[in-house]
């Protein structure tokens, strides 16, 4: 059963997973601390038919980076995908989750909010934030704190990686080989950009209280049937794969984490989520197969776990 409405009548809708139990102290009243990932359901654009170059150009570099994945073993496009794979995977995933939101398609924010106009003033759009409460109090909180401290830090990295890309010059007069550090460069910045853009975007909706907080039994269920009862934060089926994960993944858990309560007794955080619920996660939200949402999740969930490990060390997998 889907938890989301069909596409023609779909508006705008959060989905958030915990990842992580929170730690027992007294602040984690709230969910504010619980490592969460996010995924944004948007409506199909008003006019599908106007040419939107930007999509098309994302689409072109898209197909293209596939092609690469194709090439032949020992091709240095293969060899270039899939280093550049293992880059991916490095970066936060809730930047990749962020930068996945589109605000041209959520409500208009200069429409609402306004107490002087000449037409009907409109009702602030309410939007779910869909969640499990079997494991976790309303995550509003810990929404606002994310969009909150990331926002900024978006904003540098675009600045940043933008500044970096004429450095690549030199790798230009290489032959046959495209100057790839500067299209990594370029992405970068267009990726912290785009996650820039949505922090923004959601810390406004927030601000006039446009996000709603609605249970979902559905998501109960999941949580409950696919529970991951291991000591372990890693789970097996992903520690060939976390190998290439190293301490990048954890750059942001400044945001995330909540900390150790020194007074009481230590308290072992552990993942919530087992790999084999994110099948049922997608079928639950019915996503098209070809969503990329599965690969976000498997991602999310083992940096959630390499995060537990640089947290509390003595948890070995």
């Amino acid at each position: 059963m889907s938890v989301v409405p069909s596409l023609a009548k779909r508006t705008l809708r959060i989905v958030a997973l915990p990842l992580v139990s929170a730690s027992k102290t007294p602040a984690a009243s709230s969910s504010a601390g619980q490592l969460t990932y996010y995924h944004f359901f948007t409506p199909p654009p008003k006019d599908e038919h106007k040419k939107d170059w930007v999509k098309w150009a994302t689409n072109k570099a898209g197909d293209l980076w596939a092609g690469f994945g194709k090439a032949p073993e020992g091709h240095w496009k293969r060899r270039t995908f899939l280093y550049g794979e293992r880059l991916v995977d490095r970066i936060d995933f809730e930047e990749l989750a962020l930068k996945s939101l589109d605000p041209s398609l959520g409500p208009n924010l200069t429409r609402f909010g306004h107490s002087e106009s000449n037409v009907e003033s409109e009702k602030t759009p309410q939007i779910p934030l869909i969640y499990p409460s079997s494991v976790c109090s309303s995550p509003i909180e810990h929404l606002r704190s994310l969009v909150r401290k990331r926002g900024p830090r978006h904003k540098k990295g675009c600045y940043m990686w933008l500044l970096i890309s004429p450095l690549t010059a030199p790798f230009m007069i290489i032959p046959v080989i495209p100057n790839l550090p500067f299209f990594f460069c370029i992405w970068r910045s267009w990726s912290h950009w785009k996650a820039y853009r949505a922090s923004t975007y959601l810390e406004q909706l927030l601000a006039k209280g446009a996000i709603v907080p609605e249970e979902s039994k559905e998501l109960n269920q999941i949580y409950l049937q696919y529970a991951n009862t291991s000591t372990s934060p890693t789970p097996a089926s992903t520690e060939t794969k976390s190998q290439h994960l190293d301490s990048d993944a954890s750059t942001s858990t400044t945001a995330n984490q909540t900390p150790q309560d020194s007074k009481g007794p230590a308290v072992h955080r552990r993942l919530l989520l087992t790999r084999d619920a994110v099948p049922e996660l997608t079928t639950t939200l019915d996503l098209p197969p070809d969503s990329a949402f599965a690969s976000d999740v498997y991602r999310a969930l083992e940096q959630a776990a390499l995060r537990l490990q640089k947290a509390e060390p003595d948890l070995k997998p």
